[in-house]
């Protein structure tokens, strides 16, 4: 390639004249209309909606290259948490959002409590349940919590605990305020949906 390279002859300077000569004729050059570059920013920018200078676009440019990555991406985290700040106020979540619950242990179980944070959501009612003192269930059964009036009871879903205490999620289908009681019971595996009324955990939801 090297070679080929230096095989090439330079221009003469009668050649360098010749197209000095052609380039400086003005009838080769079409002059450029006015405001040919603002109606070209004009076309791009129609799409967003604003009209924008190309200077404005280099001053835009030059300012983000002059913020730290680190501030762009603490700003990112900011509009995230807010937005979901936003998200949650404009839920119009009901009046059980963000109630405790405390639950005691009956006598099947008189060294357990309980602790349930209960929220509405548009899917239903949304328990976080943290037992102390509470054994793991036997094999065989499970434990199950219930949302209840007195008179009905609706299941809230089911866990074991044989894996230590910890928070539990639960979720039930109703958040109608007739439903003043949650209670967790024993339950044997049997494919039986009613309660066996074994209750273990039992608190009123405050009004």
């Amino acid at each position: 390639m090297n070679d080929h390279l230096d095989s090439v002859e330079e221009p003469t300077a009668e050649e360098l004249a010749t197209l000095d000569a052609l380039l400086s004729r003005p009838d080769l050059w079409d002059e450029l209309p006015m405001g040919l570059e603002q109606s070209i920013v004009a076309a791009i920018s129609a799409e967003a909606g604003t009209v924008v200078s190309l200077a404005d676009r280099r001053t835009e440019r030059q300012a983000r290259r002059s913020i730290p990555w680190w501030a762009s991406a603490a700003a990112a985290g900011v509009l995230i948490v807010a937005g979901i700040a936003i998200a949650v106020q404009g839920s119009g979540t009901p009046e059980l959002a963000g109630t405790l619950i405390e639950l005691a242990g009956t006598d099947l179980a008189p060294s357990a409590s309980a602790s349930a944070t209960a929220t509405a959501t548009p899917a239903g009612l949304k328990l976080i349940l943290d037992t102390k003192g509470l054994a793991g269930a036997p094999d065989g059964f499970m434990y199950e919590a219930w949302i209840g009036n007195g008179t009905i009871r609706v299941s809230a879903g089911t866990f074991h605990l044989r894996g230590g205490d910890g928070p539990i999620e639960l979720w039930a289908g109703v958040d109608d305020p007739a439903f003043t009681i949650l209670s967790v019971t024993l339950e044997p595996i049997d494919g039986v949906a009613e309660s066996s009324g074994q209750a273990v955990l039992k608190g009123e939801i405050p009004k």
